[in-house]
């Protein structure tokens, strides 16, 4: 085989693989972004059910309405830090 002809196979074949690495990188970041999405959700969705018993809640109720809607508040800046690190990291 002519050798400028092997070099450009093997420089196709080195394309090929670049190109599936990029694809296998484009996935992980979809789910990345996918699993992060439903992290949010569900923090939000957490917030918003505890600002809803905050409004239902007595006065006297106060301080565990302000202990769980901190603890949802927590979660969900945890899960977007995490998020965050995740794509620092790739």
């Amino acid at each position: 085989m002519d050798p400028d002809k092997a070099y450009i196979n093997k420089m196709e074949g080195e394309i090929n693989e670049r190109k599936a690495e990029i694809n296998e990188l484009k996935a992980n970041v979809q789910q990345a972004q996918a699993e992060t999405q439903l992290q949010y959700d569900d923090g939000i969705e957490k917030a918003e059910e505890n600002v809803s018993e905050f409004k239902e809640a007595s006065r006297s109720a106060w301080s565990d309405i302000k202990s769980g809607v901190m603890d949802a508040w927590s979660e969900l800046s945890n899960a977007a830090g995490k998020a965050a690190a995740k794509f620092k990291r790739d």
